[in-house]
């Protein structure tokens, strides 16, 4: 048996940077924290992936990319080049990320080279698809294409037991293995600083309650609920500000509706935020993340709230509120405006903010020094039993 450390494993994954959500942050880390780790993307960004210096190889895919698009398709089944290169690293085992053409091609590689094969579930499919196509019987025939995809693989993960059971409603029969995400758990010393930098920077006004948003501009991540809950939060009186930070295709639009709401002045798009020191502080200047998502499995986002002591608010039952104890560590309430927004009345007159912040640090994160051990442990579980199998 080798030792897991040594392992040499292939991380797959359909967008990469400079597109950056949660799946790409998680492959980043794993990749980063891995001594021996390789990550096959598409080329969305040839000149991006060239000059920046990762610490650790990246192999990318022939791309075909669709006008006006943010997003590419890798095409690896005509890329010449791709399975040598592949082959050089010597993988003893691949992990697909998303289920698209390059989640296909590591599982249709791993037969043929006989390397076993894990799958991360990491997104509401169904919803980001009919979202796209506005058609209950693509999203459900793509949807069944996807967990045949997943049943093809050696072993399944989900990041919690509540994004198993959305795999399960899909109609994954195999069992899954939990295996969490992970976070940048460090906290800087010069908080203040990095707090009243942001605050300079992109204009927070100060003593006002803050609410925050961190994540892609997509309508389905609830952003209307937002806004909603936001205009009653204001209507009811009180020195309320909003601040949205992150880009998305829905952007303009989520923006204009929020100035037909009469909010301009109380609500801020910041835009994709790079810098992390300049995220932490936009973090710092919030009093609460607000995030209701129901189309997110286990958000960093809660978690990276959560290291610099900011509690969340989610919606009661999603997915995202799985690692939530109500009044403990953070806050859940009905997706509907006139719940949260009487939700957060209720926190701000008779919680103790700082108390439960530092509750969700102390609970919720996991460093990815923790988790990555985890991770090359299972590896090798699943490397053996594959093994075993013959």
């Amino acid at each position: 048996m080798s030792e897991p450390l040594a392992l040499r494993p292939v991380e797959f994954i359909d967008n990469y940077f400079p597109v950056i959500d949660g799946v790409t942050e998680t492959v980043h880390e794993y990749a980063r924290h891995m001594q021996n780790a390789t990550v096959v993307c598409p080329a969305m960004e040839s000149h991006y992936l060239q000059k920046h210096d990762f610490p650790y190889p990246v192999l990318t895919s022939v791309t075909a990319r669709a006008p006006f698009s943010r997003y590419a398709s890798a095409v690896p089944k005509i890329d010449r080049k791709l399975k040598a290169e592949i082959a050089q690293v010597k993988p003893d085992i691949f992990h697909l990320h998303s289920p698209s053409l390059l989640g296909k091609y590591a599982v249709s590689l791993g037969k043929k080279i006989k390397v076993p094969v894990v799958a991360t579930f990491h997104s509401k499919y169904y919803d980001a698809i009919y979202e796209f196509t506005k058609s209950k019987a693509i999203s459900k025939m793509v949807t069944g294409q996807i967990v045949k995809l997943y049943e093809s693989c050696d072993e399944v993960w989900a990041c919690s037991e509540e994004t198993g059971e959305t795999l399960r409603s899909y109609g994954y029969t195999k069992p899954y293995h939990v295996m969490p995400n992970g976070t940048d758990v460090s906290v800087p010393d010069n908080l203040p600083e990095l707090k009243e930098r942001a605050a300079e920077t992109l204009h927070i006004p100060q003593g006002k309650h803050v609410l925050l948003f961190v994540g892609q501009q997509i309508w389905y991540k609830n952003q209307k609920l937002i806004l909603d809950s936001f205009r009653l939060l204001c209507d009811r009186g009180g020195d309320w500000f909003l601040v949205m930070a992150g880009s998305g295709k829905d952007e303009k639009e989520i923006e204009q509706y929020a100035a037909s709401l009469n909010l301009a002045d109380r609500v801020l798009f910041t835009g994709l935020i790079r810098d992390r020191d300049l995220l932490r502080g936009v973090y710092l200047n919030a009093d609460l993340l607000f995030f209701p998502s129901m189309f997110d499995n286990a958000p960093l986002v809660l978690r990276e709230a959560a290291v610099l002591g900011v509690p969340t608010l989610a919606t009661a039952g999603s997915n995202a509120a799985g690692a939530i104890r109500k009044n403990v560590n953070g806050f859940t309430a009905e997706a509907v405006p006139e719940a949260m927004s009487g939700e957060i009345q209720r926190i701000f007159a008779e919680e103790d903010l700082k108390k439960i912040g530092q509750c969700a640090r102390e609970t919720i994160p996991l460093s990815w020094e923790k988790l990555v051990p985890m991770v090359m442990e299972r590896y090798q579980t699943v490397i053996d039993q594959f093994r075993i199998r013959g």
